[in-house]
C-alpha cells in the first residue's frame, strides 16, 4: 500500500465519517511507515530518524525517505512518511540471493558429478577386478599342471604307464592353456576366419574326446555320445577344435561328482547337455564377455565362452543355450 493509496483512504474516512485506524496500518506496513500533523509531530510512528519535511523524497545512509502531503490535514494527517531501504540495501539483498544460488548450483553439481564419476569408473574398476581375478585364476590353473609334471619327473618311477599318462595330461592342459590365450588375447578383438576347408566336424569331436573322455573320468562323470548325422562344415581346423573344446570342458569343469554329459550330432547341429550346476538368470546374458564368470566354485579364465562367441560369429554359426540352476545346462550348435 503506497502513499497515495493511503492519503486517498485517510480523506475517504474523514469526509464519510467512517472508521480508520492509523495503528494498525503503522503495526501491518510492510516498511517503515509515520503520521504527522501540521507541526510535523509524530501522530504514530515506527520511525526513528528525524524528518526532512522540506524534502519530498531523499536518501539517508541507506534509506529512501518518502514524505507525502497530500492527506491536507484531514484526520489531523498532515504528513505520511515511509521509510524504505535504498539501493545499497536491494544490491546487498540481490549479492546475497546470488551468492546463495551459486553455492546451491555448485552443491547441485557436485553430487552430479560425483554420481557420473562413479558411473564412468564403475566399467574401469569392473575391468580392473576382472583383470585381478584373471591373473590370479591363470596362477592358479598353471600351477596344477606344473607341479604334477615337476613331481613326475623327480618320480622314481618315471616311465611307468601311470606316470607318464599323469605327464601327458598335465603337458596337455598346459598346451590348452597356451592355446586359448594365443587364440583370443594375442589376436584382434575379432576373430578373423582362418584358411577354411570342408571337414567332417564328427572326426575332430571323436579326437577331441580322446583326451576329454579322460577328464570327465577324473571327476567321475559319464560322458556319452551320439552320431545320428554327419556334419561337414568349412571351417579352419583349429577354431573348430577350439569351439567344441571349452564347451565339453565347461561341461565337466561345471558339472558335479558322478554327472553326466550327452553330446548329440545330428541334422546339421551339435548339441552338449549337462546335468551341472546350471546359470542363475541373472549372470546369462553377460556369460560370452571376456574375462565373465559366474561362479568362483571352481577355476578358470572366463575366456572359453568368449572364444566360443568369437569363433561362432566369425563362422556364422548359429549358438543357442538354457540353463537352469542345480539342473544343468544345454548348448546348441547350429551349422
Amino acid at each position: 500500500m503506497d502513499a497515495s493509496r493511503l492519503s486517498s483512504k485517510i480523506i475517504y474516512a474523514h469526509m464519510s465519517k467512517s472508521k480508520f485506524s492509523l495503528d494498525w496500518v503503522v503495526n501491518n506496513y510492510h516498511d517503515k511507515i509515520g503520521f504527522y500533523d501540521a507541526d510535523n509531530e509524530a501522530i504514530i510512528s515506527n520511525i526513528k530518524e528525524p524528518i526532512e519535511f522540506s524534502k519530498q523524497l531523499y536518501q539517508k545512509g541507506e534509506k529512501m525517505i518518502l514524505v507525502d502531503k497530500s492527506t491536507f490535514g484531514h484526520l489531523g494527517v498532515q504528513s505520511i512518511v515511509i521509510e524504505k531501504n535504498g539501493v545499497a540495501s536491494f544490491i546487498n539483498n540481490l549479492q546475497e540471493k546470488i551468492l546463495l544460488s551459486l553455492l546451491l548450483i555448485y552443491l547441485l553439481l557436485a553430487v552430479v558429478g560425483y554420481f557420473l564419476a562413479k558411473l564412468f569408473i564403475k566399467p574401469i574398476q569392473t575391468k580392473r577386478i576382472q583383470l585381478d581375478n584373471f591373473i590370479k585364476d591363470s596362477t592358479h590353473e598353471l600351477n596344477t599342471p606344473i607341479t604334477a609334471l615337476l613331481l613326475s619327473i623327480d618320480s622314481p618311477m618315471l616311465q611307468s604307464p601311470k606316470n607318464l599318462e599323469r605327464i601327458r595330461l598335465s603337458a596337455k592342459r598346459i598346451a590348452t592353456i597356451h592355446q586359448d590365450l594365443s587364440y583370443l588375447m594375442l589376436d584382434t578383438q575379432t576373430i578373423e576366419p582362418k584358411e577354411q576347408k570342408v571337414l567332417l566336424l564328427n572326426s575332430i569331436i571323436k579326437e577331441e574326446l580322446i583326451y576329454l573322455t579322460l577328464l570327465a573320468e577324473k571327476k567321475k562323470i559319464t560322458l556319452s555320445v551320439e552320431y545320428q548325422s554327419e556334419i561337414y562344415f568349412k571351417i579352419d581346423k583349429e577354431s573348430f577344435v577350439r569351439l567344441i573344446h571349452n564347451l565339453i570342458t565347461n561341461a565337466i569343469k561345471y558339472n558335479h561328482i558322478n554327472g553326466t554329459i550327452k553330446i548329440i550330432v545330428n541334422n546339421n547341429t551339435i548339441t552338449i547337455q549337462d546335468s551341472g550346476i546350471g546359470i542363475p538368470k541373472e549372470h546369462q546374458a553377460e556369460i560370452y564377455e571376456r574375462f565373465y564368470r559366474a561362479t568362483n566354485q571352481v577355476g578358470g579364465f572366463g575366456l572359453g565362452l568368449n572364444i566360443v562367441h568369437k569363433v561362432c560369429t566369425a563362422y556364422d554359426i548359429g549358438i543357442d543355450f538354457k540353463s537352469k540352476v542345480n539342473e544343468g545346462t544345454t548348448f546348441t550348435l547350429s551349422f
